[in-house]
């Protein structure tokens, strides 16, 4: 709201078209780009092409480190559910995970209950690459957050975490 709270005044809203609304609030006269939907993409892909070459000596690719990072964040999960967080094909991730097997920085273990199923774990080998890899992501947020207050920097996460939520509520309806 805090954004959109700047472009018409005490609008507040439950609603939002993709392409013009946000509850009674008329936005049709912004061009596309400055779209809130366009903006939050183009952060999103210059964030990531920015972190591409800060990451690349390091031997990465985005596939890679994005499939790592996920690793990280939910050790041990079998490789279907990374293939669907991940929103990739199970295949292609069997691919990725190869690759990162031959460098020694990730292990497939059988299951305990199931040893059909695997689950991922990463190695102590690449414990120092990622310490590496996440000290450049906070190198390139700290550049884009150049020139914001930590006030505005929080009220960016916050507004942010609010809007996932509201998508992650919808894409919940819409699954139902």
């Amino acid at each position: 709201m805090l954004i959109i709270s700047k472009l018409n005044n005490n609008c507040i809203s439950n609603y939002c078209s993709a392409y013009f609304f946000i509850g009674e609030c008329d936005l049709s006269y912004l061009d596309p780009p400055e779209h809130v939907a366009y903006l939050i993409g183009d952060v999103s892909r210059i964030f990531r092409t920015v972190y591409d070459r800060k990451v690349e000596p390091l031997g990465l690719t985005r596939a890679q480190w994005r499939v790592l990072s996920r690793i990280n964040r939910m050790e041990g999960a079998t490789q279907t559910k990374l293939a669907t967080i991940l929103e990739i094909e199970k295949p292609t991730l069997g691919r990725l995970l190869d690759r990162l097997e031959e460098k020694s920085w990730v292990e497939r273990r059988s299951d305990k209950q199931d040893g059909r199923t695997k689950r991922i774990y990463l190695t102590k080998t690449v414990r120092p690459i990622l310490k590496k890899m996440y000290n450049m992501g906070d190198e390139v947020l700290e550049a884009a957050f150049n020139g914001l207050t930590k006030t505005e920097a929080i009220q960016l996460r916050s507004t942010l975490n609010k809007v996932k939520q509201n998508l992650s509520n919808l894409m919940n309806i819409d699954s139902k």
